[in-house]
């Protein structure tokens, strides 16, 4: 019996894939309610979200500007949260290769990650 017809290996296929699709349904309407927060709190205190002028962008500054209920932290966090949404399916599916075995696959996880994580250092050097 090769591995494709092993029930063992299509039932766990079947829940890494139920596991990476309800992470991608719930952080996608996670992040579309973040930024539909902050788009309604900013249009509320007169800003145009749509201006020329964004609100600054600051990581470290969001935790506090949530705290403070500014729309622009809640804007920012949502925005991150989708950007962060391909790299937890990358994650979730690179644990799940390891649960099963399949070390070929989680590698290829790996490798992906690496790629991200050198593309964030790259863009990070290049703002500098």
């Amino acid at each position: 019996m090769s591995a494709a017809e092993d029930p063992r290996v299509n039932e766990t296929a079947y829940r890494l894939e139920s596991r990476i699709s309800r992470l991608l349904v719930v952080g996608t309407y996670l992040a579309i309610g973040l930024v539909l927060i902050g788009v309604v709190g900013m249009l509320a205190s007169g800003v145009d979200p749509l201006a020329l002028a964004t609100p600054p962008f600051s990581l470290a500054q969001i935790p506090a500007d949530i705290a403070a209920r500014k729309p622009e932290g809640f804007l920012w966090l949502g925005l991150v949260a989708v950007l962060a949404l391909p790299l937890g399916r990358v994650i979730v599916a690179g644990l799940g290769f390891l649960a099963a075995r399949d070390t070929r696959l989680a590698l290829v996880s790996l490798a992906v990650l690496l790629v991200v994580m050198a593309s964030v250092l790259a863009a990070v050097g290049l703002e500098r």
